[in-house]
């Protein structure tokens, strides 16, 4: 199936500032086992910009972002047989696997080693482009039905930080019985809070660089609030440590010191720069050290079925879908201003 050009807005080079522009391009043929979805709603998250600047150091160029995202479907393949058009789905930051390795048939699709992600990839020698365009073509495992309670805007930032930050409470069985810290109350860090308390664990504690949070932190379900400061007062106060914000400040051994004999810290932020541990802390302390990359197919059912029965949803910012206004949202997160998934809203790219 053949289509007119898709229209979105795209880095055409290493950027440091919102300088997006309008970029149109050729979509590839629709294959028999994918669906064309139209974006509604997309999520700007913090690895765009780092895809943005290249501060990770790979990416290509023309880059259009977006792996967060829900729409509506425009066309359906020949072989696909669990969706129609019309339908309403989500898009996680991958958008193809190969259905067949050991990865993909123990639901762990995210890591299959053929896996292609929704943008800055490569399928059949094109470029994949994300929700910033208008439409975007993925394998119809990865167009994941959403909860009609839950609002596309609201429910494209759990495509991507809902999922990464759920996994560990699934995989680990975290609930009541254990407590729970959270390093970053940010984009990833509020929905980490709010997975806790809907997963009823015994101690939720929250952990940011001021008091500026504090109130908003109680109100997404933390027991208590610190600031980093203030660490000394909490030695080996949590089981699992969640790690959703760092920096070239993060003094790394004060973290660990939060965590108890035999717990756990989960990185769930990506620096750019190389993270420096101390390997006695891991040694002496029996801490395990665990990492969290989105979710298969199964992983986001589960997660946007368990979100529409407890409440879990980001706090978000809306911007439009006009060039100017993904660029200001561009910015928002550029500047650290973000409160806390920024989100553009609206079919069509101008």
């Amino acid at each position: 199936m053949t289509a007119d050009k898709f229209t979105g807005y795209a880095a055409l080079q290493p950027i440091d500032s919102p300088t997006l522009e309008s970029y149109s391009f050729d979509p590839r043929p629709l294959e028999e086992d994918e669906v064309e979805i139209r974006v509604q709603a997309c999520g700007i998250c913090g690895s765009d910009i780092h895809h943005l600047t290249n501060g990770w150091r790979r990416a290509t160029y023309p880059l259009i972002p977006g792996h967060e995202f829900i729409g509506h479907i425009t066309a359906v393949g020949d072989k696909v047989t669990e969706h129609k058009v019309g339908d309403r789905v989500g898009v996680s930051p991958v958008s193809r696997s190969c259905n067949e390795c050991e990865q993909c048939t123990t639901q762990h699709r995210q890591l299959c080693p053929s896996k292609v992600t929704t943008y800055n990839s490569k399928y059949k020698g094109q470029m994949t482009y994300g929700g910033y365009a208008d439409r975007v073509r993925v394998q119809s495992t990865w167009a994941i039905r959403v909860p009609e309670n839950i609002s596309s805007e609201e429910g494209a930032p759990l495509l991507c930080a809902g999922v990464t930050t759920y996994l560990p409470f699934k995989h680990q069985n975290i609930g009541e019985q254990h407590s729970v810290g959270v390093v970053g109350i940010g984009g990833l860090g509020h929905l980490a809070i709010q997975w806790a308390r809907a997963k009823n664990c015994k101690k939720v504690l929250a952990f940011s660089s001021s008091d500026a949070k504090r109130e908003e932190a109680i109100k997404l379900g933390a027991s208590e609030f610190a600031t980093l400061g203030e660490s000394d007062n909490y030695q080996q106060s949590v089981d699992y440590l969640f790690v959703c914000g760092s920096g070239k400040s993060t003094n790394w051994d004060a973290l660990l010191g939060l965590i108890k004999l035999r717990g756990t810290l989960v990185l769930l932020d990506i620096p750019e720069q190389p993270v420096p541990f101390s390997a006695p802390a891991f040694v002496y302390k029996h801490i395990s050290i665990i990492g969290s990359y989105v979710g298969s197919s199964e992983d986001l059912h589960e997660m946007l079925e368990f979100a529409s029965k407890t409440g879990v949803r980001p706090w978000i910012d809306r911007v439009g879908n006009s060039l100017e206004e993904v660029n200001r949202g561009v910015g928002i997160i550029m500047n650290g201003k973000a409160h806390y998934r920024v989100v553009i809203c609206g079919e069509g790219r101008q």
